[in-house]
């Protein structure tokens, strides 16, 4: 099967815990009900969830684990084995002692409170000449007219390496700039000295590339015009329960939220990356913009109303619409 889409970003555990009364405070033991050990990273995310959309074999997942002495980073890698992604780009090194794949650890309380920790692991240490490893993967893709979907799930010289590898190569770029620290002062500027034809940042990461705070259509497309400018040829903005915002060249446009019955238990980790999957599914698919946006963000906010992070399918979305 010819791949249609690359996906490069993290690869992690997610550790849940869930159900408890409060967070502690200093020298304090709260007990939770529930623990939940799951496979997350937003680039894991996006490549299962856009395999739900295509054929077994046509999304690739580009990435490194650490091949832990207890058997945790199988838990990633199974996951994408199980939806039908390609896991041989995967690098697997051998880990040190006492070392772990990357983990994020989401504590939840019952009344909603969130609260989440991340621990560094391999994700950071990709490299540009693991991402020339891969450039016939790459080359064939942009042959086969497909996508290279990205991360910010890696060192900022390794994102701008790819991109300057993709231009090379003609393949079209579809970017979420989520992933770098978020109290880390970061210049993003030379992300844009080459293509990226379709930009998905939430708002709070919006305001982090471009200094704009984004809260409507009409500070949204302030934004716009500054990413626009830069290159940018299809902007899809995301503000929760706003909706999403989408810029293209003589277009601007609002998308509200869906009106759906959200659970008490309801989180937002895996929104942004299930609306990524399917906006990439639907311009593979050939649709325009707008309507691949609109089904891209009903599929985030059905994301929004389940348990767990098992990918929204296509049937699913097409019942709302």
């Amino acid at each position: 099967m010819t791949p249609l889409a690359a996906v490069i970003g993290a690869l992690n555990i997610d550790l849940i815990l869930q159900g408890l009364p409060r967070f502690a405070r200093k020298g304090e033991q709260v007990n939770g009900p529930a623990v939940r050990l799951s496979p997350g990273g937003k680039g894991r995310n996006i490549a299962a969830m856009l395999a739900a959309w295509l054929a077994p074999g046509q999304v690739s997942m580009i990435g490194k684990l650490i091949q832990d002495d207890r058997g945790l980073f199988r838990i990633p890698l199974d996951s994408l084995e199980s939806a039908g992604v390609d896991t041989d780009p995967i690098l697997v090194d051998r880990a040190g002692p006492n070392q772990l794949p990357t983990l994020s650890i989401f504590l939840n309380r019952v009344d909603g409170g969130r609260t989440s920790y991340y621990l560094p692991g391999q994700n950071e240490s990709l490299s540009p000449a693991d991402i020339d490893r891969v450039r016939p993967l790459l080359a064939q893709i942009a042959e086969a007219g497909g996508i290279l979907l990205m991360t910010l799930e890696m060192p900022l010289n390794t994102a701008i390496h790819t991109l300057a590898l993709a231009e090379e190569l003609g393949l079209r770029v579809m970017l979420d700039p989520g992933g770098q620290p978020p109290q880390a002062e970061i210049d993003f500027s030379p992300l844009f000295d080459h293509p990226i034809a379709w930009l998905k940042p939430n708002a709070a990461e919006a305001r982090r590339l471009t200094g704009l705070r984004v809260q409507d259509l009409r500070t949204a497309n302030r934004a716009a015009k500054r990413l626009l400018s830069r290159g940018v040829q299809h902007l899809l903005i995301t503000n929760g329960a706003k909706g999403a915002y989408g810029f293209s060249a003589g277009e601007a446009f609002h998308l509200p939220a869906p009106v759906l019955d959200i659970p008490p238990e309801a989180e937002s980790t895996g929104c942004g990356d299930q609306t990524l999957a399917v906006l990439c599914a639907m311009v593979l698919q050939g649709k325009p913009f707008r309507q691949a946006a609109q089904m891209a963000v009903h599929a985030g906010s059905l994301q929004y109303c389940q348990p767990g992070l098992a990918p929204i399918r296509p049937g699913q979305v097409d019942e709302v619409i």
